[in-house]
């Protein structure tokens, strides 16, 4: 018996997030909030969907930083209307690119 099993992952735009200095790029950009999702499939339809992960990601340069999943469902779910969400996420950018050493 034959199956056809696969895995695919879906990348969905939530929406332009905010705009933040990337090092990467040198300059003030924007920053997109993208969720991915997990896709397991059977004969081509998909039978279940893993957990979602969410990124933020220059829309420039494609620099991606990956967010926790608490702090990505309140992005989607609140927006981003707190400055200490703001500031949070804003701090996560710096750090991932401080870490990572891009300038």
């Amino acid at each position: 018996m034959l199956f056809l099993v696969g895995m695919d992952k879906k990348y969905e735009l939530i929406e332009p997030l905010m705009t933040c200095h990337c090092q990467r790029c040198g300059e003030e950009r924007q920053w997109s909030l993208y969720k991915e999702t997990e896709l397991a499939s059977l004969f081509f339809i998909t039978v279940w969907r893993f957990t979602p992960d969410y990124f933020l990601v220059c829309d420039v340069c494609q620099d991606m930083v990956k967010l926790s999943r608490v702090l990505g469902k309140q992005l989607v779910h609140m927006g981003f209307r707190d400055q200490k969400i703001h500031d949070e996420v804003e701090g996560l950018v710096i750090e991932h690119q401080t870490i990572n050493d891009i300038s």
